[in-house]
């Protein structure tokens, strides 16, 4: 019985963990994606591939906050002053969580307007 306690506290970690590396890994492969299609995107004379690339990173950090805002509205009601290191931890990865995708969501969509308003072969 313990076994399965344990597997089942190491899956909500590990949830946790990509929860919170979501928004990083997100706006790092942006960053990779855009240097590595903006050739293709100028020979091919559309933005396309650059609006794909933009748009799936943007939800893949937006899937970590909605992850992390779930893990935080799983946690009971009450303050962790009464001495609960779990559940401590578990909030203030969540927080963290929704707080890192929330800002890299951001950083994508500001890095996505050169797109937008520039033409392909103008970055």
């Amino acid at each position: 019985m313990a076994d399965s306690r344990e597997t089942h506290v190491e899956r909500q970690d590990v949830l946790l963990w990509l929860a919170v590396l979501a928004g990083p890994f997100a706006w790092a492969l942006s960053e990779q994606l855009s240097y590595m299609l903006t050739p293709t995107a100028c020979a091919q004379k559309s933005h396309f591939l650059l609006h794909l690339a933009a748009l799936g990173t943007l939800l893949l950090a937006l899937a970590g906050g909605a992850l992390s805002w779930s893990r935080w509205k799983r946690l009971p009601e009450g303050s962790t002053e009464h001495g609960d290191p779990e559940g401590s931890r578990v909030r203030f990865m969540a927080l963290s969580g929704m707080t890192a995708c929330a800002f890299f969501a951001l950083v994508i969509l500001a890095e996505w307007v050169p797109n937008l308003v520039l033409g392909v072969c103008d970055r």
